[in-house]
């Protein structure tokens, strides 16, 4: 019976020696990096930093420069460490005169942006991860005042944010972007937009 016993010891020793050979010379395959391209949408808010500027000003306005925001993108990721996006933006409306009895009138200016941007990402753990956005927008502004043009101009944008991969598929995103000098200085003004939302996205694989 003991030798039976011993003999069987051995045997599982021998076994779990053999295991531990056979992984050191064909270790595990490492984690695929998320690679590839990707889809999403946003959802959040957007605030004019400047506020009731240009052609909705004056006249003892007050403006309201808090709106929804909302959006969609697509990108490339070339790299664990990096990627490029592109994407469009609705950056709400600035109101006059929703808080405030300066006219008879509201008025509003009507903000979106498209931005090209290249991502860097800096991975923490298997899930989660920072990341940078940094490009160029194209904005366009129109006004519910009568006889005035739409406005289009480009522009520099820089944001960022946290990922948390829920898998190889499906992640989500909290950000911050910064729009700077939407505008112009003849009738709309230059403001600052920041938008701050939640985006999901879908990895094509």
């Amino acid at each position: 019976m003991k030798r039976t016993l011993i003999a069987l010891l051995a045997l599982a020793a021998s076994a779990a020696a053999l295991t531990v050979q056979a992984q050191a010379i064909y270790p595990p395959k490492p984690t695929p990096a998320l690679v590839g391209p990707y889809a999403g949408g946003l959802f959040g808010r957007s605030e004019a930093k400047s506020g009731c500027i240009g052609v909705i000003s004056g006249g003892g306005r007050q403006c309201d420069p808090i709106d929804l925001a909302f959006g969609a993108f697509a990108g490339y990721q070339l790299h664990r460490y990096y990627g490029a996006e592109v994407g469009y933006t609705y950056l709400g409306r600035v109101w006059a005169n929703s808080t405030g009895p300066g006219s008879a009138t509201s008025q509003n200016v009507q903000a979106s942006a498209w931005d090209l941007v290249a991502l860097g990402i800096l991975p923490f753990d298997e899930n989660l991860s920072a990341f940078a956005r940094v490009g160029g927008y194209r904005a366009t502004l129109s006004t519910s005042e009568r006889g005035e043009p739409d406005h289009t101009n480009f522009g520099f944008t820089y944001g960022g944010g946290l990922q948390f991969d829920f898998n190889r598929r499906y992640a989500v995103r909290a950000l911050w972007q910064r729009y700077k000098k939407v505008g112009d200085d003849v009738r709309y003004g230059v403001n600052y937009y920041d938008v701050l939302g939640l985006s999901a996205l879908y990895r094509f694989q």
